[in-house]
């Protein structure tokens, strides 16, 4: 909800017949049901039975642009139809909600990942504190102009991946924390936070699980021609490719943290050798875990899948180099689910159209979203995903809550859980 903007909501008072007012309330609810679950405009549906023979439906969308929505829905039309008899008078009243009771007195927290635009209820314990939530409404994430124009008077932000820097939190005078929605924070300046005062905290241990399964499905999907599958039986086609395997295969980790211990867990199941490098994880630990510690060269040199999952920082940018991915064999795929400067991109598309490498699985990118003249686009060999490996709806609404959990924590003094907050020197 943009600022100033208040919700639409409908009362639909009905009369129904006496002897289908059963019925009336099993498709009422189905009703319901599906107009909350297909429809991110609708806030509140409720089904409200008000005597033997009234039923009101309680309806709040988040502004008129939803409610026309919700009209011209065909699933509207055929509740209407199949009730159409049971329903003796109707009566509709809209309003303007001018207020729910609550004071906003506590600040306003800023909403900037699109995902949560659609799953507002993840975030309804800052409303229920006092706080006026604002939403990006854009579709994706804010470049600095957009953060710029649109951070002033914010006090926190539950943050997807646009930059906060000195230019940025120049403009960002009443920011106290930043709760980033996910794992990675490489376009915050840290240094710069602090030195502005604002906390920066994470959401580390909520979507590990779920970016190792998106990893796996782009091993998958590369190593059993999916996408090329799936093409050929559209075009009417039919056929084997003869295509690869999992399992037996050798996996190669680059980077040992809980994303790259999820993932080598899976691929255990699948009987794979899993060969490991990350020169801050003590070699004892990983064989603990089953897998082998070896160095890059030797891990490039022998893994049929190379998966990225090492953080983003300026010693990590085009860790995987030409160099790199020439040590790599012929039939090899590399997957990168961690960030995309890891990857030499330039490299990588070189490295594809010579057939150095059979193939790459990404969900990230040096540029995103990908743009219109990248080679990569081109190639049949390359399985994309835009961005998404950590956003199941597990793991969106886990992230959302430790977002809501700190910001509520943090900016009423409570103690923060230990280890969220990566310049914890502000808190005093």
């Amino acid at each position: 909800m943009t600022a100033g903007e208040q919700p639409v909501v409908l009362l639909v008072e009905l009369t129904i017949r006496p002897d289908s007012m059963a019925r009336f309330l099993e498709l009422a609810d189905e009703h319901a049901r599906i107009t909350l679950a297909e429809e991110p405009g609708c806030l509140v549906f409720d089904v409200v039975r008000a005597d033997a023979d009234q039923v009101v439906l309680y309806e709040v969308y988040r502004d008129q642009a939803a409610v026309e929505d919700h009209r011209a829905r065909p699933q509207l039309a055929r509740f209407k139809e199949r009730t159409s008899e049971m329903v003796t008078d109707r009566q509709l009243r809209e309003l303007r909600r001018a207020s729910d009771g609550r004071t906003r007195g506590n600040g306003r927290v800023l909403c900037t990942i699109p995902v949560l635009n659609e799953r507002r209820h993840l975030v309804q314990p800052l409303v229920d504190a006092g706080f006026e939530v604002l939403f990006n409404e854009t579709g994706r994430s804010y470049d600095a102009a957009e953060l710029i124009q649109a951070i002033p008077g914010i006090t926190a932000t539950i943050a997807s991946t646009e930059p906060y820097n000195a230019e940025t939190l120049a403009a960002a005078r009443d920011l106290k924390i930043v709760a980033r929605l996910g794992v990675g924070y490489d376009q915050v300046d840290v240094a710069a936070c602090t030195a502005a005062g604002v906390a920066v905290a994470m959401a580390f241990g909520t979507n590990h699980e779920a970016v190792a399964d998106h990893t796996l499905a782009l091993m998958a999907a590369l190593a059993g021609r999916i996408v090329t599958y799936d093409r050929r039986v559209r075009d009417g086609g039919w056929g084997s490719l003869y295509h690869g395997r999992l399992h037996g295969t050798v996996v190669g980790l680059i980077g040992f943290g809980r994303i790259g211990r999820a993932v080598a867990k899976r691929c255990q199941g699948f009987a794979m050798r899993v060969l490991v490098n990350d020169p801050y994880v003590d070699a004892a630990a990983i064989e603990h875990l089953g897998c082998e510690p070896v160095d890059l060269e030797a891990l490039l040199a022998t893994a049929d899948f190379v998966s990225v999952h090492a953080p983003a920082n300026p010693s990590t940018r085009h860790l995987v180099d030409e160099a790199a991915l020439q040590r790599m064999k012929p039939t090899a795929f590399i997957v990168n689910t961690a960030r995309g400067p890891l990857i030499d991109e330039a490299a990588l598309a070189r490295a594809l159209e010579a057939g150095t490498i059979a193939g790459a699985g990404l969900d990230v990118f040096e540029v995103e979203p990908v743009p219109a003249e990248s080679p990569l686009r081109r190639m049949d060999n390359v399985v994309f995903s835009p961005h998404v490996a950590g956003l199941s709806d597990a793991a969106v609404a886990a992230m959302a809550e430790k977002c809501v959990d700190t910001i509520l924590d943090y900016l009423a003094g409570r103690p923060v859980e230990p280890g969220l907050i990566l310049n914890p020197e502000v808190v005093g």
